[in-house]
Formats: C-alpha cells, structure tokens, sequence
C-alpha cells in the first residue's frame, strides 16, 4: 500500500514539474538574439589572459583598445632596474620585481582606459568584421613616466 501511495504521489509531482517546465524549441528565436544589444556587438576575439583591466566578457566589450604589453612593461622602473641590476627574472626578486611592474602596468591602463572612454584594454584583441582598435601604448608609457 506505501509503494503505491508513494508511485501516485510521485507520478503526481513528475506531471506537476513537466507542466510548469519551459518548452525547448529546435532553433533558436532571432527575435530575441536581435534584441539585445551587448549580442549585436558580438564578435570579438581574444584570450582571457590578454585582458589587462576592465571589461573581460567579450560578450560585453563594445569599445576596447590595446597596448604592446612587451613595450609597456618594458619601460616601468622596476623592470629598467631588473635589466639595470642584472637580475635574473626567475630569481625571488626579480619575480618580486615583475609583479610590481604588472600591478603599475594595470594601474596605468586603467587611467588611461577611463580618460579615453574606453570599456578594457587588452593585450591582443580582434574582431571578426575587421575593425581598427585603438592603440594606447604610447599613452600608458606617458602615465607611468609621469607618476615616477
């Protein structure tokens, strides 16, 4: 009588969740795709690692520009003093060092991202229809002198 009961109620319950449970459709509405405009500007491309600060999701980046990261950290002060002082970058202090200049890296981009309205700044990034992405090494080198 308990298995019973038990198999009603749980036939009950299944009936109950497949009534109130959304349809799946085989294809997608374009309605809806179109309708939103973080997909309309879709189609970037770039790695999660290449992002210096701001926006990461590249379903909602709209304006990003880049830098040549190589150049950038190149010409902060504690990597000059790397070179300067002969360290070798696996050494603790030159991992010590590298990071300072990273953290000032990001600090720097971040100014300049704000000042120039955009929503990230990465290390490589493109996009699919081919348009030009603003360059702001020289900008982000010109912060970080100016804050030394």
């Amino acid at each position: 009588m308990l298995t019973q009961l038990l198999t009603k109620w749980l036939s009950l319950s299944l009936a109950i969740a497949l009534t109130f449970a959304p349809q799946a459709s085989a294809s997608a509405p374009t309605a809806e795709v179109a309708s939103h405009p973080a997909q309309a500007s879709a189609g970037w491309r770039a790695r999660s690692a290449d992002n210096i600060c701001g926006l990461s999701n590249l379903r909602q980046v709209n304006d990003p520009a880049r830098l040549d990261y190589k150049r950038v950290l190149e010409a902060t002060p504690e990597m000059r003093d790397l070179v300067r002082r002969g360290i070798k970058p696996n050494s603790a202090e030159g991992q010590i060092l590298h990071q300072r200049a990273v953290d000032r890296v990001r600090r720097a981009s971040s100014l300049v991202m704000k000042r120039k309205a955009h929503c990230s700044i990465w290390k490589r990034i493109s996009h699919r229809d081919g348009r030009a992405v603003a360059d702001r090494t020289s900008e982000v080198i010109a912060s970080l002198e100016a804050s030394q």
